[in-house]
């Protein structure tokens, strides 16, 4: 596993490194050649359109004929599932075998998961036999919970095109090169003390 997180962090150290110097020279090329980086940042720039996405993702599409048509199969799955975390949480892995696994500082946390965990696997078995049983009683806190929230707001905010941070990079260049050449900078020698001399 050591070898693992070592080869990992080189990587991640490497990609960095590689990344200040590609600053270093994009810093230069606003600093000395505003105008070609200028036209290679529009050339680059590509504007994709979620619309058609957004618009397949944001239709309501209703489950309840299949839920109610197989209630029995989905009642017992939620069933046969909480009743093994019950199983396994108050018999198998007890509070005092789950507490031999946890530092004495954190037992408030594992309590509050054992007393969650329970209390959620009651409340599912309860679900659960509901819905194999009768599922119709559910009707109306389903009718009280199914709200649709249309998300078109939302994504016509995101959906915009913002070239506000271009305009202030490029307004104010030789302020921003420097700023990005003395970024990439610090970074590189931080990183190569790591890489190289550590």
């Amino acid at each position: 596993m050591d070898i693992l997180n070592d080869i990992l962090q080189q990587s991640f150290l490497r990609f960095l490194w590689v990344g200040s110097i590609a600053g270093i020279l994009i810093g230069g090329g606003i600093l000395f050649k505003p105008q070609q980086i200028i036209q290679l940042n529009q050339d680059l720039s590509r504007w994709v359109n979620s619309d058609k996405l957004g618009s397949l993702l944001n239709r309501p599409r209703t489950i309840e004929r299949y839920f109610y048509r197989y209630h029995r199969l989905g009642g017992g799955a939620v069933t046969i599932g909480a009743l093994i975390v019950l199983y396994t949480f108050l018999i198998k892995y007890n509070l005092r075998t789950v507490s031999e696994y946890v530092p004495q500082d954190y037992w408030w946390l594992s309590d509050a998961l054992m007393v969650i965990l329970i209390i959620g696997s009651t409340l599912a078995v309860l679900v659960g036999t509901i819905v194999l049983t009768k599922p119709s009683l559910l009707r109306d806190i389903e009718k009280a919970a199914n709200h649709w929230v249309s998300s078109e707001r939302l994504s016509s905010i995101i959906n915009r095109m913002n070239t506000s941070a271009e305009h202030l990079l490029f307004r104010h260049h030789r302020l921003s090169a420097v700023l990005i050449i003395l970024g990439s900078l610090y970074s590189l020698t931080l990183l190569s003390y790591f890489m190289f001399w550590n």
